[in-house]
């Protein structure tokens, strides 16, 4: 029996009129997502996230997802538009100008490694002239693409660069499971995306405080923002919050999302409503 990890659902999302709500379907390194909004209301109706074993065959995966579907009845593919986007770290980006499309394995495989059995995919960001490939699990990708035949793939780096940068500095830090994902933002420009593999909280202290040195930005003038998963009273809390000067948690919201609880604060429904702010 799976049991979700993050499952914020409203009481109204059974007689919900999915023509005119979208879905977004995130696939994770180890979990994957569902989240069903409403981008003219600016209202998300629910959202279930679920761990998974790195390593699944393609029966263990299609099983799981069918134990989600059958769990969550409004996790199918009757949206007015699915997207499936992305958010495991293996991509590049590329200025539009130099990219070249029959190039991409070799690259791919020179910035992450060896790449076996996985799906090619790239996004081309009219906003920021770049085109960002990327690979999603041969398995996963292929079994997402049955399920959800009119999904349009995305990644989330992708998504997040359709936006233009802040005007000011804004540095964004997200937890997932066992990733940190940093952002950088300043003078309307986008520093930094990256995403990186932790083990100890002193791990996401390091790429932190490693990625403002490496820009310049002094802790005194640069409020770092905390959203994801992560819970006030962990370790890794404390120690961000006793060695970065200007730590805030990040809870305005664009979206409204189902109420607020211990369990499921501000700050974690965060990480999904800035992706949903980009593709409303």
């Amino acid at each position: 029996m799976l049991h979700p990890t993050i499952q914020i659902v409203s009481n109204e999302i059974e007689t919900l009129d999915t023509a005119n709500a979208y879905l977004l379907v995130q696939a994770g390194t180890d979990f994957i997502g569902f989240a069903s909004f409403s981008p003219v209301e600016k209202k998300v109706n629910g959202w279930v996230v679920y761990s998974l074993e790195p390593a699944s065959t393609n029966a263990q995966l299609d099983e799981k997802l069918s134990a989600v579907a059958a769990a969550n009845s409004w996790v199918h593919s009757n949206y007015q538009k699915v997207l499936l986007v992305q958010y495991a770290p293996g991509n590049v980006l590329l200025p539009a100008i130099l990219n070249r499309d029959e190039g991409k394995e070799n690259l791919l495989e020179l910035a992450h490694g060896p790449q076996q059995h996985q799906l090619y995919l790239k996004d081309i960001v009219v906003q920021q002239r770049l085109v960002n490939h990327y690979v999603v699990d041969g398995t996963l990708g292929a079994l997402l693409n049955r399920r959800f035949p009119k999904g349009e793939w995305w990644h989330v780096q992708s998504l997040l660069l359709t936006q233009n940068a802040a005007a000011g500095i804004i540095v964004t830090v997200t937890i997932r499971f066992q990733e940190v994902q940093i952002t950088v933002e300043k003078n309307g420009q986008w520093l930094l995306l990256q995403s990186y593999h932790y083990h100890t909280p002193e791990d996401v202290l390091y790429y932190i405080l490693n990625a403002m040195q490496q820009l310049e930005l002094s802790q005194e003038e640069t409020t770092v923002w905390l959203q994801g998963m992560i819970d006030q009273r962990s370790a890794l809390y404390d120690v961000l919050y006793n060695y970065i000067l200007n730590l805030k948690l990040k809870e305005p919201l664009v979206y409204q999302f189902p109420a607020a609880t211990e369990e499921h604060p501000a700050h974690l429904s965060a990480s999904l409503d800035q992706v949903l702010a980009c593709v409303s």
